[in-house]
């Protein structure tokens, strides 16, 4: 198998989300900057069935 790495960029492209999801709330009073993104249950499975597979 190989390794692959994204190093920080996950991380900062999800900073500049929030930035720009933040930004645009308080300039225009919208959010739409975070659509297409996760929806709650979704996400929620996701992340259960990582702790699952990385439990067990």
């Amino acid at each position: 198998m190989a390794r692959i790495s994204a190093g920080s960029s996950i991380a900062e492209a999800a900073y500049g989300l929030a930035a720009r999801a933040a930004r645009e709330l308080l300039t225009q009073g919208t959010a739409s900057a975070l659509e297409g993104g996760f929806d709650y249950p979704t996400l929620n499975t996701l992340l259960l069935a990582e702790t699952r597979a990385s439990s067990g």
